[in-house]
């Protein structure tokens, strides 16, 4: 999975503008399985640090994803064969 992050002069404008308008100022390639493990990690952690109520209080207009979170869990755990410790310990439960 390649994933490529540009920064753009007006965020606030700039939501349907081209990738070029934009400064590429990140790009990575990683295996699909280590993507998905880092972003359910990070989600967790996030929920872990704010809770439901935090977040929605934090982000305000959005709602902690949770069920999509429980949804890359369940296909990261079911078809990425992950060897993190901590999905073993999932997976096995």
């Amino acid at each position: 999975m390649e994933i490529t992050i540009y920064r753009f002069p007006d965020m606030s404008t700039s939501w349907d503008a081209p990738d070029d308008v934009g400064a590429r100022c990140w790009h990575s390639a990683q295996p699909r399985s280590a993507l998905g493990h880092a972003i359910v990690e990070a989600a967790e952690a996030v929920l872990r640090t704010h809770g439901e109520a935090g977040y929605r209080e934090k982000w305000v207009q959005h709602s902690f994803p949770s069920a999509a979170l429980e949804d890359l869990r369940r296909l990261h755990l079911q078809n990425d064969e992950c060897r993190h410790e901590s999905c073993q310990v999932s997976a096995d439960s």
